[in-house]
């Protein structure tokens, strides 16, 4: 079973967006054929609205150990999911957008 990594943006809209993000994860877990990984579920104890500079970097720990990216919602206005993309594509990591 492979692992993924989902990119959703988070900061513009954060309540509506981990909604989003569960919904997300909830129909992969149910489907059963991969394992998804949300870093907005994984570091939920750090204040979006602030610094995510060691965030970031905790993200693309985590990115490197996946075997796909996918991406979610409206990325292309998202740091976080540009920073991930480019991490992706730099170290390999296919890159699926839903």
């Amino acid at each position: 079973m492979k692992t993924v990594y989902i990119a959703h943006p988070l900061r513009d809209n954060i309540e509506e967006n981990v909604k989003k993000v569960d919904a997300i994860c909830q129909q992969l877990h149910n489907q059963g054929e991969v394992i998804p990984f949300s870093p907005i579920h994984a570091f939920g104890f750090v204040d979006p609205k602030d610094d995510q500079t060691k965030v970031f970097e905790y993200c693309k720990v985590l990115l490197s150990k996946a075997d796909e990216l996918w991406v979610h919602g409206n990325w292309r206005n998202s740091e976080g999911c540009l920073i991930e993309i480019e991490f992706a594509l730099q170290q390999g990591i296919p890159v699926m957008y839903k």
